[in-house]
């Protein structure tokens, strides 16, 4: 566990209670030692009284760093006080070695829940050397007189009920942890399903709308297609309007055309002209611009196609209805208009056609 998901504005509660606990177990053993001592002038306990009031220091400083939040600094200090009165205490004495060889996994388990990976690997290394360094202390230092009896029983007795009863406040606090890290857990895994379900729902009436709006895009498609066909009926049914081509005769059509011609309706012109004339196998299309108030060079040369197109489908293509004005225009412009049969008026055009054919039948029986 790392040591930030403890982090508070006051510190971590479980690191500030178990400093307490150690305050208190050193002050205890720092004040038993010292009577004990002085009544039975037991200089040795004297010494390790000394030892715990210096190591209750260290942890009433880390408790101060704790509630300033700087909780891995305060680890860090209460284990190095732990280990540094085990060592001492090794030195003054070594006799309690058998139970201050718990300390070590003490200082672990004090540590554990506020390390990360690597700082447990080097807290375990530190631990092994520490082990190693009290256990030897233990066995080949002597530095003062050896204490024998019932001093040295009762004071392995007490050591023991301390680390025992610090170690089970560890367990009851990594316990309580895990409680709430596991409710924490549940919380979230029911925050989770029920942010699942939502996401669900939202996705299911997002896909309905999605699907909704697809049929009516649909529908707005089918429904464009069918304006369009009716558009481009209407179309056609304008075009033959404004554009019709009238049959005269079986071998006679008349086109007569009203209005303004712009390059759209020339291209027009041209196309109902040349499909009257392969639906009839007419001979003669009569194209009367009477009705156009304006025939410049782009209205002429389209009339000019449309002649030329006539004739390569086997027809002959006249034009009727050239005013003065549009002569003398089309002369002032230059177009040549000798290759192409002119009339002035349509009643002029279908008279000489009439009569062209009444020739052509006559010299066909003779």
């Amino acid at each position: 566990m790392n040591q930030n998901d403890h982090t508070g504005a006051r510190g971590d509660a479980q690191l500030h209670q178990l400093l307490l606990w150690m305050v208190a177990a050193n002050c205890a053993t720092a004040t038993i030692s010292a009577l004990v001592g002085m009544i039975f002038s037991q200089t040795r306990l004297l010494i390790l009284a000394v030892i715990v009031i210096i190591a209750s220091l260290g942890h009433l400083l880390a408790i101060w760093l704790n509630r300033r939040s700087k909780i891995a600094t305060a680890v860090y200090l209460s284990c190095g006080t732990i280990a540094s009165s085990v060592v001492l205490i090794t030195l003054v004495i070594p006799e309690t070695l058998p139970t201050l060889v718990l300390t070590p996994v003490l200082i672990v388990a004090v540590a554990l829940p506020y390390l990360d990976r690597a700082m447990l690997r080097i807290m375990s290394v530190g631990t092994i050397v520490l082990a190693t360094t009290i256990t030897a202390l233990g066995i080949y230092v002597q530095l003062l007189e050896p204490i024998t009896g019932a001093f040295l029983d009762l004071l392995n007795v007490f050591f023991v009920a301390i680390a025992t009863a610090i170690i089970l406040l560890l367990f009851w606090q990594n316990n309580t942890r895990l409680k709430t890290a596991l409710q924490q857990s549940e919380q979230a895994n029911r925050e989770l399903r029920t942010l699942q379900a939502s996401l669900e729902t939202q996705v299911a009436e997002r896909t309905r709308e999605l699907r909704q709006a697809l049929v009516e895009l649909e529908e707005r498609a089918n429904e464009q297609a069918r304006m369009r066909e009716a558009l481009e009926q209407q179309r056609e049914v304008i075009l033959g309007l404004s554009v019709p081509v009238l049959p005269v005769t079986d071998t006679i059509l008349v086109m007569p055309l009203v209005g303004a011609l712009d390059q759209r309706r020339l291209e027009d012109v041209q196309q109902r002209a040349l499909k009257a004339i392969e639906q009839s196998n007419a001979q003669v299309l009569l194209i009367d611009i009477t009705g156009v108030p304006v025939v410049d060079t782009q209205v002429a040369k389209g009339l000019i196609s449309v002649v030329q197109a006539a004739r390569l489908l086997g027809a002959r293509a006249v034009l009727v209805g050239i005013r003065p004005e549009v002569a003398q225009a089309l002369v002032e412009a230059g177009i040549d208009l000798r290759s192409i049969q002119t009339f002035a008026s349509l009643q002029g055009a279908l008279g000489g056609m009439l009569n062209h054919s009444r020739a052509c039948t006559s010299v066909k029986y003779l």
